[in-house]
């Protein structure tokens, strides 16, 4: 019986699975990678906490991007005492009886201060290896490590960069009431705060690059618009003319900057340099402008006005010329975010019952599809750096926190970890962190 019905899964092996960049999370044929991920292996030094470590981080992160489809470890029939990490120490037959078609074997061995992380991945029907990758570090880089190698297994697999080394900068309120400027990685971890000014801070947003954040302050009366510089801590004012200067958003190209400024007694999009130079109106409406959001070709943006009555979502030419409506229902559509794809954009609205929930809509087409439902408020969503992954904020556990899910609305999760109310997330463009494993 056990032999038949490992020929039975043999033969139900996709072969496109197979190849490199077969997995496109966006193709209307798409199915989920099954793969297995047993538990890593002490390969000498004593590694029970670094073992847990690294098992956790690479089960998160591969079953965060959404193309795989983790196996229960409960499940896993194969002797974990008598497997090793080579081929031959390894009994297929008893993975493929679980529904496995890619297997991960990793194993770690700490001498003094030095953690090596033997990685593999194996072809479950053929039994053979497609990635073997070794990483060297300080034992506090384990998760960096698992990190790496769960980033060759979509690079193999998708054919693009993981989000496993990207951030997310979000605005957080502290006990005293004013609001921080912090990251976390794309996960969670790491978290720290970067702007701690005694006063209010808004709205934070990546330059182009991710070597820098822009944020609204009224640390000096504004709220004025600043730049912080990753590399050197320091922040210097971009933008501060009188009235409102909010909602920073920088082109992909990297050369200017829209935002909200309200000195013409209205609130109209500007396009700036990024230093703040050559400020140019790109609205010209009695009615509030606001929430400017890029193309990934940098040839459109996309806005909040009201000119309609309330606000709805508005797309115009880089330049501020031929403004068209793009959304038609509800009647409060807000927080929009083009995806790096070009393909949607991401809104907010509320409905009906005054709650505020997700959707996205095609530029092209105006489809609207629904992204979050019956689960608090959730706002201002933002794509991650491959159009695979959005995070928002919720109130579904009473604060607000932040959480991250499939482009299609699945796989919801917490990631923000600590007390506090944490809103307005983006999510960062691609960019390793210094001192990560080699």
């Amino acid at each position: 019986m056990r032999k038949t019905l490992v020929i039975w899964i043999f033969l139900l092996l996709p072969a496109a699975a197979l190849a490199r960049g077969a997995l496109d999370f966006f193709d209307p044929n798409f199915r989920a990678y099954p793969l297995a991920i047993p538990d890593c292996k002490d390969l000498g030094g004593g590694n029970k906490d670094l073992v847990e470590n690294a098992t956790a981080a690479m089960r998160s992160d591969l079953g965060i991007v959404g193309v795989f489809k983790l196996l229960d470890p409960r499940s896993f029939l194969a002797d974990p005492k008598r497997e090793g990490l080579s081929g031959a120490s390894i009994n297929f037959a008893d993975w493929l009886n679980v529904g496995a078609e890619g297997l991960i074997k990793v194993g770690l061995h700490r001498s003094g201060n030095e953690l090596t992380m033997d990685c593999h991945l194996f072809d479950v029907a053929s039994g053979k290896e497609l990635l073997h990758k070794k990483y060297k570090g300080r034992p506090k880089a384990v998760r960096t490590m698992a990190h790496k190698f769960a980033d060759a297994i979509v690079r193999h697999f998708t054919g693009s960069p993981s989000i496993f080394f990207t951030r997310i900068v979000f605005a957080k309120r502290n006990k005293q009431g004013t609001k921080e400027v912090c990251v976390m990685d794309f996960d969670g971890h790491n978290e720290r705060c970067l702007i701690r000014n005694g006063t209010i801070n808004l709205l934070p947003a990546w330059g182009a690059k991710g070597q820098s954040i822009y944020f609204s302050s009224y640390l000096k009366g504004g709220p004025h618009l600043y730049r912080y510089d990753l590399k050197t801590k320091k922040s210097r004012v971009v933008s501060k003319a009188s009235g409102l200067n909010i909602g920073a958003a920088a082109s992909p190209l990297g050369k200017r900057v829209a935002l909200t400024l309200s000195k013409d007694d209205n609130s109209e999009i500007y396009a700036i340099g990024v230093d703040g130079a050559n400020p140019r109106r790109l609205t010209r409406d009695w009615a509030i402008d606001s929430s400017a959001t890029w193309s990934p070709d940098a040839k459109r943006i996309a806005f909040v006005s009201e000119r309609s009555g309330n606000p709805q979502i508005y797309v115009m030419n880089q330049d501020g010329s031929t403004p068209k409506r793009l959304t038609f229902r509800g009647n409060y559509n807000q927080t929009p975010n083009w995806s790096p794809r070009g393909d949607w954009i991401l809104f907010n609205a509320r409905d009906e019952r005054l709650v505020y929930d997700i959707f996205r809509i095609q530029p092209a087409s105006g489809e609207i599809v629904r992204l979050s439902q019956d689960q608090g408020n959730n706002e201002h969503p933002s794509y991650s750096p491959d159009g695979n992954l959005v995070v928002f904020s919720s109130t579904r556990t009473g604060e607000s926190k932040l959480y991250i899910m499939n482009a299609d609305g699945n796989n919801q999760r917490l990631i923000s970890r600590k007390k506090g109310e944490y809103t307005t997330p983006e999510w960062g463009p691609w960019i390793e962190r210094k001192g990560q494993a080699k």
